[in-house]
């Protein structure tokens, strides 16, 4: 008869009684300097963003100081109205930041508001077009002026507005038409060239209002989805470790620990978010941006979620494991035997725990094993290194050990014989208990012992 004995153990009924587990899985965002910190990092992405805005704002004035008297004012007053928009974009509270329909709209009126006020801001020169056909220099002079100011207005946007990322292709056509005005002028068509020059110059500054608006809509998405992704990057890292109630002073459950380095995964995955549209070559849509803030970063939090569950199962477990081999070892020493020590496989207290007693009489030794069992057991082996073996003893032993264990509320199975004889090396805690102890099966991973010789089932 085989010396090894196993009995599986649902722990699922112990765990769910087990309430400081289920505090230690709760998402903590409430604590304060996590709050702090996570409105700290929102108010900073703000400022910076505010700053990138006000500097392109700046530059793009800069270069529209050389327009003509009427189209410079025309741009200013664009300029004032553009700068407002910007602090409304950055001003409006959480719940319009999220109301993507809403801002689109608002952002597609504030373009259109913008073009009808330009047509009609050059709506006085364009009725005197006939006039000033009729004096040929006064119309020439006119077209001038406005071919131009619409190069101004060209250069500037070419050298101080992301045209490229937000109307692709636009400029360009501009300025294959805008070559073709200065050729008129330079074929002295002048007069003829005057409604070509105001077309062409109103069209370019509206690409300019539209570009405007188009990045700063931009900007203010980038900034909602870096806060969102930092107050992930935040709670995930004040949720590292936390406290266990009911412990030693000091004790914390370390989650990248119990989850086999998958909290370190995820501080990295969401790093790597960050710096991936933090940069300049940030290659997303503003409504990607949104989509990632709307939807990845809570996704991170339930990640994390799952993440402190599976370790407090997994401390906990680990707890159990030992509370199981006490339990086993109180029967034992019952029956005549005396415990001689304990071991963690590996020093590892996620995998198996080892408890080792000798019998005080005939000097037989006995070692137990404690392995988890997937998400909701263990599996408990009663291994049996006896020179003179009492089969009927053995069996006694474990339903014993079975009559204990249910007696404390674990569902127990029937105790099942396992083939062949137990693998000696399990009788030397010592080796069991290095670093690179290998005992047949990754306990971590959930998997139950399989260690040589004694073939677990």
């Amino acid at each position: 008869m085989s010396g090894a004995k196993m009995i599986s153990v649902d722990a699922a009924a112990w765990r769910s009684a087990q309430q400081s587990a289920r505090r230690l899985a709760q998402v903590r965002r409430d604590m304060p300097r996590l709050v702090a910190q996570v409105r700290q990092g929102v108010e900073d992405e703000l400022r910076r963003t505010r700053g990138e805005t006000a500097a392109r704002q700046d530059a793009t004035d800069r270069g529209l100081a050389g327009l003509s008297a009427q189209t410079r004012r025309l741009e200013e007053e664009t300029g004032r109205r553009l700068r407002e928009q910007a602090e409304r974009l950055h001003e409006s509270d959480e719940r319009h930041r999220r109301e993507a329909a809403a801002r689109e709209a608002r952002l597609d009126a504030e373009i259109a508001r913008e073009r009808e006020e330009r047509r009609a801001g050059l709506a006085a020169l364009g009725s005197r077009v006939d006039e000033l056909r009729a004096g040929r220099d006064d119309a020439a002079a006119a077209a001038r002026r406005l071919a131009a100011d619409a190069r101004i207005m060209h250069d500037t946007i070419r050298a101080e507005l992301p045209h490229e990322r937000f109307a692709p292709g636009r400029l360009a056509r501009l300025d294959a038409r805008l070559r073709t005005a200065e050729g008129n002028l330079e074929a002295h068509a002048a007069a003829y060239t005057l409604s070509q020059a105001q077309d062409l110059y109103l069209d370019l500054s509206e690409l300019r209002v539209e570009v405007e608006s188009l990045a700063l809509d931009w900007a203010e998405a980038r900034a909602e989805a870096l806060a969102a992704l930092r107050g992930a990057e935040a709670v995930i890292a004040g949720n590292a470790e936390r406290p266990v109630e009911d412990a030693d002073p000091g004790t914390v459950m370390d989650v990248d620990h119990w989850t086999g380095g998958a909290l370190a995964e995820l501080r990295a995955e969401v790093a790597a978010r960050i710096g991936g549209i933090s940069g300049p070559g940030c290659p997303l849509t503003a409504a990607e941006l949104r989509a990632l803030a709307a939807e990845a970063a809570p996704g991170y939090e339930a990640r994390l979620a799952a993440l402190l569950e599976s370790a407090a199962d997994r401390m906990v477990g680990s707890q159990l494991r030992v509370n199981v081999a006490e339990q086993v070892v109180a029967v034992l020493e019952a029956q005549g035997f005396g415990w001689t020590g304990n071991a963690y496989a590996g020093g590892d207290e996620r995998r198996e725990f080892f408890s080792k007693l000798r019998h005080l009489a005939d000097g037989g030794e006995v070692v137990v094993e404690v392995a988890p069992d997937g998400d909701a057991g263990l599996t408990l082996r009663i291994l049996s290194y006896e020179d003179d073996p009492d089969d009927s003893a053995r069996r006694e032993r474990s339903r014993a050990v079975s009559r204990a264990l249910r007696a404390e509320g674990l569902q127990v199975g029937d105790p099942a014989e396992e083939a062949g004889a137990p693998d000696p090396r399990l009788r030397d805690l010592d080796a069991l208990s290095r670093p690179d102890a290998v005992t047949g099966a990754d306990a971590v991973t959930g998997a139950p012992s399989r260690a040589e010789g004694a073939d677990g089932r």
